[in-house]
């Protein structure tokens, strides 16, 4: 798994693990340097010295005990020139190597056979310290008594260096790594608490809610940046559906006067089919004005929680509008067997269920059948037996300005319209398809109320 797929807290275990790791080393090679440097990395034990000397042994043509000047004896004298010892072999031949002092010059024979011993004899360190070992040589069974302190060999220094990270540091280093492991997730739990407080605040966020902003309270000085960021773009967006909504409105007041001074001079021409068709286009000039009005006083209306009467509302928005439907050779019919009392806006619902009507009887098309249906406990059906909407494209024509058909009369605003209603009253607009086989729209009110 790469680190960008990680999550915070592993991201944090990991870096904290790695941290530790780098520092142990780190400070485990800085004390190996600084015990080269002051010449503190010695054979305290003597026992490699001992090893050195075992290889060496051997005994010449005449049978004498000698020391060869192999390459690990050759760096031993160099590395510490007052380097001595005594071997002395089971026939009682001996060889000497330096300055041995008198004292361990017969200790030699007196420790024949002993197997190994380390020499202290002072505390006070007036004589030095020294290992007594009897060893396996090529010139056979041979008693070495050797001094210590010796400098290491590098091959030897990093193997000791290895074995001290091996047995101290990196148990010490495991125990840490596993408590980071247990311990992060909490740690970063309760630090992020704010940063959590938020993003959920942010998840709650309407569109419609625009002064809404995330909060600051219990947040990281780290996120506070981000946080503040996330803000003034709010405040920018605000300050653009600010405008976006004021040109709107002052372009719908503006083309109100001309369409209906257009529409004036319209009735007055002979009639002919021109004249019917700049009358539909005037016509769809005012409901594109009216929608965008209503567009601009659903973003700022509350809706008044008073009791409404569907079976009332929608007999008189069908009766309102069954001019229109005959025009266009469509039948209108009103199935409400029964009153249903809700609670909201009526003028914003009136103006909802005539977007739907007209809806249908704009993509129903000529001489197709509209039904309005009642159904408990609050829910206003329209369905026409048109050629119906795509499954492909429900969810998109209630966005502003979508049409299925581009060059089609409407404008595209009057579902997006209602979709804003529902909204308002605690409901939805779903789409789907009439027993026909057309559209059937359905306006839910006051969903979980």
């Amino acid at each position: 798994m790469s680190l960008s797929l990680l999550s915070l807290r592993w991201r944090l275990i990991w870096s904290l693990i790695l941290l530790q790791v780098v520092v142990g080393s780190l400070v485990l090679g800085g004390f190996i340097g600084l015990a080269w440097m002051l010449g503190r990395v010695v054979d305290e034990s003597g026992q490699e010295t001992v090893a050195v000397i075992q290889r060496a042994l051997a005994h010449d043509a005449s049978g004498r005990l000698v020391v060869a000047p192999t390459a690990d004896f050759q760096r031993l004298q160099k590395g510490d020139p007052s380097f001595w010892f005594i071997a002395r072999d089971a026939a009682g031949a001996e060889v000497r190597h330096g300055d041995v002092p008198p004292r361990y010059a017969t200790l030699v024979r007196t420790l024949d056979g002993i197997a190994r011993t380390a020499i202290e004899p002072e505390k006070d360190n007036t004589q030095p310290k020294a290992r007594f070992e009897r060893v396996e040589t090529a010139a056979g069974p041979v008693n070495v008594l050797a001094q210590t302190g010796s400098p290491l060999s590098l091959k030897n220094t990093l193997k000791g260096t290895g074995l001290v990270f091996l047995w101290l540091v990196a148990p010490m280093a495991l125990l840490t790594s596993l408590g980071v492991i247990l311990a992060t997730p909490f740690v970063v739990k309760r630090g992020l608490q704010g940063v959590v407080a938020t993003a959920e605040h942010a998840e709650g966020i309407d569109v419609h809610e625009r002064t809404t902003r995330l909060p600051l309270a219990n947040v990281a000085s780290e996120i506070r940046p981000l946080v503040n960021a996330v803000n003034r773009a709010f405040d920018r967006l605000n300050e653009g559906y600010d405008r976006q909504e004021r040109f709107l409105a002052d372009a719908a007041h503006e083309l109100r006067t001309p369409i209906t001074t257009l529409q004036i001079h319209l009735e007055g021409l002979p009639n002919d089919p021109l004249k019917v068709k700049l009358m539909q286009a005037s016509a769809r000039l005012a409901t594109l004005a009216e929608q965008l009005l209503d567009l601009q006083r659903l973003d700022h209306v509350v809706p008044q929680e008073e009791p409404v009467d569907l079976k009332s509302l929608c007999e008189r928005v069908a009766a309102d509008i069954a001019p229109l439907a005959i025009q266009n050779r469509c039948t209108l019919s009103v199935d409400a067997p029964q009153q249903l009392m809700v609670h909201g806006d009526a003028p914003s619902l009136e103006r909802a269920l005539t977007n739907l009507i007209q809806n249908a009887i704009e993509h129903g098309g000529q001489g197709c059948d509209i039904e309005v249906r009642l159904c408990a406990p609050s829910c206003i059906e329209v369905l026409d037996s048109g050629p119906g909407i795509p499954e492909a494209d429900r969810e998109r024509v209630v966005a502003p300005f979508h049409r299925l058909v581009p060059r089609g009369r409407g404008a595209g605003l009057g579902l997006h319209l209602v979709a804003e209603v529902a909204r308002l009253h605690r409901g939805q607009l779903t789409i789907g398809s009439s027993e026909s086989g057309g559209a059937k729209m359905r306006l839910e009110l006051n969903l979980g109320a």
